[in-house]
């Protein structure tokens, strides 16, 4: 895409945040209860402030994995220390994503812990595991046996399929044998980038912009296959549709974006790493008052009030996914 279209997407709100609004404050977004959520990459950076989120929003349980346990434990001691919270009960579990085997068995813990607090679901699945590597701006750059390719993919593309197949069951599994009338649906959030909508500049690095468009793309197939209350074998009308949008966390100072981005970008590394987990939190507490945005690549950095007045725009558009562009407007 042209740079005048990755502005667009980038400024699709007029009011840009890089702090949580009052709007999107945890604290301004309780939960309901009960509440289980799933936060996969919540070691450090965003990921513990989408964890840190959800505590402070009321989550009743909440369920951390990552690689780094150490890091991760450290993270779990913090949202139950801190007095802001109503003391969460908090778990943690390794879980390498690009490992079908790892996925699947943290699934199945989740689905064991669930049944030991009687939570009849999932409410909430947050991939935020990413990988960016080494910024190659031609796909001549680099060196194809460094296997840095194939961890983009493995970590970006493929560990939000293993999520997405794990864990889409779980939540979707009260839907699938409630009443009508007690049927939530859940939300399945992968936190993606603007960077999937890049072909060039000092960040264009290929296997990350690459492997977040795949990405992306996953999150539209589900909201196809899940968002739409509609039985897909059957052609009969189903559970109530599932949430499954990509949330670009903004432009976040993380220790992976210092690793993978020239020096000249530190500068604009300015949004929080709380940013991403409040305008998470807001999403996924109600997730039918938005289900209108399914399948699409959002913004943690936009303003909710202006988005909630894009609604029409959107819907008539189909705005915010990808398209082959076959003619000019």
């Amino acid at each position: 895409m042209s740079d005048s279209r990755v502005f667009s997407i980038d400024h699709f709100t007029s009011t840009l945040h890089t702090q949580p609004c009052s709007q999107l404050l945890p604290t301004n977004n309780r939960l309901p209860s009960p509440f289980a959520v799933v936060v996969i990459g919540a070691s450090r950076g965003v990921g513990a402030g989408i964890a840190a989120a959800y505590a402070k929003a009321g989550a009743s349980l909440l369920i951390l994995a990552a690689r780094n346990t150490d890091e991760l434990a450290s993270v779990a001691r913090s949202l139950v220390a801190d007095s802001t919270t109503a003391s969460p009960k908090v778990l943690t579990h390794y879980c390498d994503v690009a490992s079908p085997t790892s996925v699947k068995s943290f699934a199945a813990y989740v689905n064991a812990r669930l049944a030991n607090h009687d939570l009849p679901k999932l409410d909430a699945c947050i991939f935020n595991s990413g990988y960016s590597g080494q910024v190659h701006l031609r796909l001549t750059d680099g060196d194809p046996e460094d296997g840095q390719w194939g961890t983009a993919f493995g970590v970006n593309a493929l560990g939000t399929y293993h999520a997405a197949h794990y864990f889409v069951p779980l939540l979707r599994a009260e839907l699938m044998q409630s009443t009508p009338e007690l049927r939530n649906p859940g939300s399945f959030v992968a936190v993606g980038s603007i960077a999937s909508c890049i072909t060039t500049g000092i960040i264009a690095n290929s296997k990350y912009c690459i492997s977040k468009m795949a990405q992306a793309r996953i999150v539209e197939h589900l909201a196809e296959q899940f968002g739409s209350g509609q039985d897909l074998e059957q052609g009969n009308q189903g559970p109530p549709g599932m949430l499954a949008v990509a949330v670009h966390p903004g432009a976040v100072d993380t220790q992976m974006a210092r690793d993978s981005c020239p020096e000249d970008f530190y500068k604009y590394l300015t949004d929080s790493p709380d940013l991403c987990g409040a305008f998470c939190v807001w999403l996924t507490r109600d997730p039918e008052r938005v289900m209108w945005l399914n399948g699409r690549l959002l913004s943690a950095t936009w303003d909710p009030d202006e988005l909630l007045a894009k609604r029409d725009d959107v819907i008539k558009g189909d705005l915010l996914k990808f398209v082959a562009v076959t003619s000019k407007q």
